[in-house]
């Protein structure tokens, strides 16, 4: 298992789908609206020193079934997060702190902390250099390249008004390909849980929570929205919803809505927080034993 699977994946999944819907969705338009969104993304993302403030929820046929909130703080190749997560009545709450230079990874879930030992100073150094991003760099041209084609005809769709720029999408205008990855996401889920069965007890914690969403086939994405707050060039809010439908085993109808909210903050100001594990329950593991995949 590499590095980014040993963070809380709850966390991973906000910032991640966060990052998702502002990546695809910033090289998608054309006209002054493109232009102010993506070079605010690109900007905020170059940064590598945020912090977002993040809000989630799950619909199910108009219910909700899952919410939740996070703040992350990303701070180079330092970073933090504390997540909590609502289904049922039942709250659980995760957080993680990468220090690199003391080599502490930390994770928690409620009262339960995980301790990762530190790596080699070689391993830790390559891994730097690779994390680095720049305009230039391979990873940030080819996700231009995948979401100028995951976009097709949606270049002229994006409306700018004054700081806010939105994009509202439904049935047929929405790219084939966006449904395709977004149909593949959905129909994978059981499947990346299923790997996840022999996960620690903080991640098998949360897949119990995560077991809420239904697993369906023959998806289809209804709608896609967005608005964004771009002030000079940095991205201030982000707020994205995408509904799909889809069958499950037993061939229910389900109309699922997805939306996320992200508050950017303190860009080129951010200082991760700690975990002070002093007199808690720690269970210490070797990062060599999650370097598999």
């Amino acid at each position: 298992m590499n590095k980014k699977r040993l963070k809380t994946i709850a966390a991973t999944a906000v910032a991640g789908c966060l990052l998702l819907t502002m990546s695809v969705t910033a090289f998608a338009a054309s006209g002054s609206g493109y232009e102010s969104y993506k070079n605010a993304v690109e900007s905020t993302i170059l940064a590598q020193n945020a912090t977002v403030d993040a809000q989630f929820e799950v619909k199910d046929n108009g219910s909700v079934i899952l919410s939740g909130n996070s703040n992350v703080k990303l701070d180079n190749e330092n970073s933090s997060s504390k997540t909590t997560l609502t289904a049922d009545g039942v709250t659980k709450t995760f957080a993680t702190s990468k220090d690199e230079s003391t080599g502490a990874f930390i994770r928690s879930v409620d009262d339960q902390y995980y301790v990762m030992q530190k790596d080699n100073e070689k391993q830790n150094a390559d891994q730097k250099e690779n994390d680095k991003l720049t305009a230039s760099s391979s990873t940030v041209k080819l996700a231009e390249m995948l979401a100028d084609t995951l976009a097709g005809d949606v270049k002229n769709q994006f409306v700018k008004n004054g700081q806010t720029v939105s994009l509202n999408l439904e049935g047929s205008q929405i790219p084939e390909l966006a449904k395709l990855a977004v149909s593949a996401a959905a129909e994978n889920n059981g499947r990346i849980e299923k790997e996840h069965n022999g996960d620690s007890a903080d991640q098998a914690s949360l897949k119990t929570l995560m077991d809420r969403i239904p697993k369906l086939s023959n998806t289809d994405v209804k709608s896609v929205s967005m608005t964004a707050t771009v002030d000079g060039n940095l991205l201030k809010n982000n707020v994205a919803t995408v509904v799909i439908t889809g069958t499950d085993a037993s061939g229910s109808t389900h109309e699922l809505s997805i939306m996320i909210k992200g508050d950017i903050s303190n860009v080129g100001n951010t200082k991760i927080d700690t975990i002070d594990t002093t007199g808690k329950n720690v269970t210490t593991i070797s990062r060599n034993e999650h370097h598999e995949d």
